[in-house]
């Protein structure tokens, strides 16, 4: 595993980095579930520090307490040990908010932060030292109301990258913090605490994606600030790479937050969206997912991904070990008249390349199959049961129909016959269908999905979320519980329960068969 990255880490082992301090660390924020594009992140972390055999942490960036959620970070921890991932420690940025503070105050006194008050609209800048300690001490002992003080960088107002345009090191925020209570009542923003927590936790590396590239001046800037080699020798070294960003899906935790808001989703488990959650519940392989991420390599250009490339890999890793199972949604109810009225044949399928190699189902007299497959009347371009068309029933026979029974433009009865496919002149059978027996069948649930928005448009689709109950062939009964099955010309189903021997499936993927 060589790239552009191992390069770097390379090159600063040869320049006299001792292969023993290379330590990384995986930094999520507790306030939402990690989606797809986190998984590439703790994958390349998670690599390196299995390649370099060094330690990694994985740490919460718990700065904002108004953003802090316990089940965010023990669904974040789930998440993480589910993808097969293992950490070092865990850490919290909170650990280190008493050292903040006091390299903030070292910043104040070399002059390079100051106060900024804000009153009636208008904004004062704070130049006497003491003044900005005394402010400051009175600021983290809640003294102020929000929004009345600031504690900036002192960087460059005119720089062309306005993350060096005095960023913001701490505000006032009257909110108790998760971990560390009514001790605090400022905080430090992300670009303070961030690469000072690296340097304090001697990480080596700090890998993050591309979009971060602009703050890497100001990650520098402020180490080169406290650096103190009594305390840590090694300066962290900031390396962007490639984010992976997702389309037909919904990652952004904004979005999220409104589809919640208009009852649309209930959380971040919902099976429409892209979360880690949600593949588990759904019924994915993380070592699937994993491989998957893999593929995509490291680079520093984005990788622009369709949420169904990762659903046609993964089809493509199941397709022969799912077994097969005939399904009908939309039932409408067929009789056989040239067969006795309780005749009933085991038909015995093999599968070449499916799981299980044989199963065995009833046909009867009367049949169901999907109302999608019927017309009562002929249409030359449609080629599934109408008048004067020969269907093939999927593993039995072929049959047409003899007569449809109405009563006032409804359908009461529709009877057909049965041929064999040497009888058939021409031997012009041009569409097979799913059926299930009348007589014997399973009953299953499922819940079906689709995009929650239509495509290319900020349109909400009101039947992205169904739950439907159908027939299915009785071999269900037969084979082994699998987690995943397919439904013939319908798709791919995740099977998670039973009751009352109802079985209750839900759809693997956004994709068609």
């Amino acid at each position: 595993m060589n790239n552009f990255i191992t390069n770097i880490i390379d090159n600063d082992i040869k320049n006299g980095l001792s292969i023993k301090n290379i330590k990384f660390r995986f930094p999520p924020e507790p306030n939402g579930f990690l989606h797809l594009g986190h998984i590439k992140s703790l994958y390349i972390n998670f690599t390196l520090a299995k390649k370099y055999n060094s330690k990694i942490y994985l740490r919460f960036e718990d700065t904002n307490p108004n953003n802090i959620n316990i089940k965010y970070i023990n669904q974040i921890i789930k998440n993480i040990k589910w993808l097969g991932f293992k950490y070092n420690k865990i850490t919290y940025i909170s650990n280190y908010f008493n050292l903040l503070y006091k390299w903030a105050k070292i910043l104040i006194i070399k002059q390079k932060a100051y106060i900024q008050k804000i009153y009636n609209n208008k904004i004062y800048n704070i130049n006497d030292i003491d003044k900005n300690l005394f402010i400051f001490k009175n600021m983290k002992n809640g003294k102020y109301k929000e929004n009345s003080y600031i504690l900036r960088a002192k960087i460059n107002n005119n720089s062309p990258n306005f993350y060096l345009n005095d960023p913001i090191m701490y505000r006032i925020i009257n909110k108790k913090h998760l971990f560390t209570k009514d001790k605090w009542c400022i905080y430090p923003t992300y670009d303070w605490a961030h690469g000072q927590s690296d340097y304090i936790e001697k990480i080596s590396h700090s890998l993050c994606s591309i979009e971060f590239q602009n703050h890497k001046p100001l990650y520098e800037w402020f180490i080169n600030q406290i650096y103190n080699k009594n305390f840590n020798s090694i300066k962290p070294k900031q390396i962007e790479f490639s984010r992976l960003n997702l389309s037909q899906t919904i990652t952004s935790k904004r979005q999220i937050n409104i589809l919640k808001n208009k009852k649309i989703i209930s959380n971040f488990c919902d099976p429409r969206l892209c979360t880690i959650t949600s593949f588990k519940k759904k019924g994915y392989n993380s070592k699937y997912i994993i491989n998957f991420i893999k593929k995509l390599g490291y680079t520093k250009r984005n990788n622009n991904i369709n949420i169904k490339t990762l659903e046609l890999y993964i089809k493509n890793k199941i397709i022969n070990k799912s077994p097969k199972l005939l399904v009908i949604i939309n039932p409408i109810k067929l009789t056989i008249i040239n067969i006795p009225k309780y005749y009933i044949e085991w038909i015995y399928i093999y599968n070449k390349k499916n799981y299980p190699k044989y199963k065995v189902i009833p046909f009867t007299k009367t049949i169901y199959i999907d109302k999608n497959d019927f017309k009562d009347y002929y249409d030359k371009n449609f080629f599934r049961l109408s008048f004067n068309n020969y269907v093939r029933l999927k593993y039995s026979y072929i049959i047409k129909i003899f007569k449809i029974v109405k009563n006032n433009n409804n359908i009461k009865k529709i009877y057909c016959k049965i041929y064999n496919y040497n009888t058939i002149k021409n031997n012009k059978i041009k569409s097979t269908i799913q059926w299930v027996s009348c007589k014997y069948y399973t009953k299953i649930n499922i819940i079906l999905y689709n995009y929650i928005y239509f495509k290319n448009k900020n349109i909400i689709n009101k039947n992205s979320l169904k739950y439907i109950s159908v027939y299915g062939d009785i071999s269900i009964n037969n084979i082994n519980l699998y987690n995943i099955y397919q439904f013939h010309r319908i798709g791919f189903f995740y099977f998670f329960k039973i009751i009352n021997n109802i079985f209750y499936f839900k759809k693997l993927f956004f994709l068609n068969p």
